[in-house]
């Protein structure tokens, strides 16, 4: 395409390559997924083999030869100043300090239970009163309904009126007390119900949690009866060892017994493989990234010439229309889409090789998709756009 191009060309331009860069984006996202299966597969292959191999090495000592002995015991050294450190650790501030918190959530839900049991006779004798009271005004009440009714009567009626009248006002403010206490006896029992139902609530989360940490204390405890036992502690120091060296050699190693030896070449070999499928998929999420990155630029970008249109469609009449030269280098780096999707299309056969994937992509990476680059990129296409409207002032 040529370098100089209108504001609407360049919004197309802008739309076609962040439109690239999503499909190269959605086939990357599935090279991700396919790593990750791929890389669980191994790394339980890896992990099954290093524990069949160590306990191998262990049981056949004497026949792995001196090179594998040295790089053992080397590490054994660090390992046993690891495990003292760890049992030191146990014995004066982990435990210690799951036995401080179990204990205060304890004493927690103690405190909890006794506030029950002090609010319960607290709650009981306000009910009792309540309903001493209310079975006094009940008595007082019929009382009076009795005294109405013997007043009362057709002649009755008139002659005692005011007697009436009085007992009348009576009546009515024991029926408003008897209302009281019936409702003051209701906010009693749900203050009750309430209240217990929280603190039960509250006493089985402390009980929960309270289990947790008895269980994580015993646990803790275990481990540090397993390292004070000299012997123990020295048997896990030796199995740590060898199973730290075996994950970790990365190139053969002579060894006499040659079925150990075979064993020791699967070993690198799952080892070089595990690490190249951890590369790959720091390469890929890195890569996802970058190409999000500048996606998400060219859109905010786009926006803007988009903006420039709208302005010069509104303002055409004085507005010259726009003419925006783009820098080679801004062409150049749009140029590598179509190529790089060819990269990264095949996602079965760069799941199956991780190894070739690497070689030809972290070259983009580091390169061609690096900060400077793509920083560049932008700055070039601000220029080019602040250049064209100059012909606005």
């Amino acid at each position: 395409m040529s370098n100089t191009i209108s504001a609407e060309q360049l919004s197309d331009y802008l739309t076609e390559n962040s439109q690239k860069i999503g499909r190269i984006q959605k086939e990357v996202e599935e090279i991700q997924v396919g790593f990750n299966s791929s890389f669980v597969e191994w790394k339980a292959k890896h992990d099954a083999k290093l524990e069949r191999l160590s306990e191998v090495v262990l049981d056949r000592w004497e026949t792995i030869g001196l090179d594998l002995q040295q790089k053992i015991e080397t590490r054994w050294d660090e390992e046993r100043s690891t495990l003292e450190k760890r049992r030191e650790q146990l014995r004066e501030e982990l435990i210690p300090e799951i036995q401080a918190e179990a204990d205060r959530l304890l004493e927690n839900g103690q405190y909890l239970t006794e506030s029950l049991r002090e609010l319960n006779p607290q709650l009981n004798q306000r009910e009792e009163n309540l309903k001493a009271r209310r079975a006094a005004l009940e008595e007082e009440l019929a009382q009076l309904n009795e005294q109405i009714r013997r007043l009362g009567g057709c002649i009755g009626v008139v002659i005692n009126f005011s007697k009436i009248s009085g007992l009348d006002r009576q009546r009515q403010r024991i029926i408003g007390e008897l209302k009281a206490v019936q409702k003051d006896l209701k906010e009693v029992r749900e203050e009750w119900q309430g209240t217990s139902v929280e603190i039960k609530a509250e006493q089985d989360d402390l009980q929960s949690q309270w289990q947790q940490k008895t269980l994580e204390l015993s646990r803790l405890q275990g481990e540090l009866n397993y390292l004070d036992d000299d012997n123990k502690r020295e048997s896990l120091a030796h199995r740590s060892a060898a199973r730290h060296v075996l994950d970790h050699i990365k190139e053969p190693i002579d060894c006499p017994d040659q079925e150990i030896q075979s064993e020791l070449d699967q070993m690198v070999e799952l080892n070089n493989q595990t690490d190249t499928y951890q590369l790959g998929l720091g390469s890929v999420s890195g890569m996802i990234a970058l190409l999000d990155g500048i996606n998400q630029g060219l859109l905010r970008f786009k926006e803007s010439v988009q903006g420039l249109i709208d302005e010069q469609r509104i303002h055409s009449s004085y507005l010259p229309r726009l003419k925006v030269s783009l820098p080679g280098e801004v062409l150049d780096f749009h140029k590598q889409w179509d190529g790089l999707y060819q990269k990264v299309q095949d996602d079965r056969q760069i799941c199956s090789d991780p190894e070739t994937f690497l070689e030809s992509i972290q070259p983009v990476i580091d390169q061609d998709l690096s900060e400077p680059v793509i920083k560049g990129m932008f700055d070039d296409l601000g220029k080019a756009l602040k250049e064209a409207t100059q012909s606005w002032r």
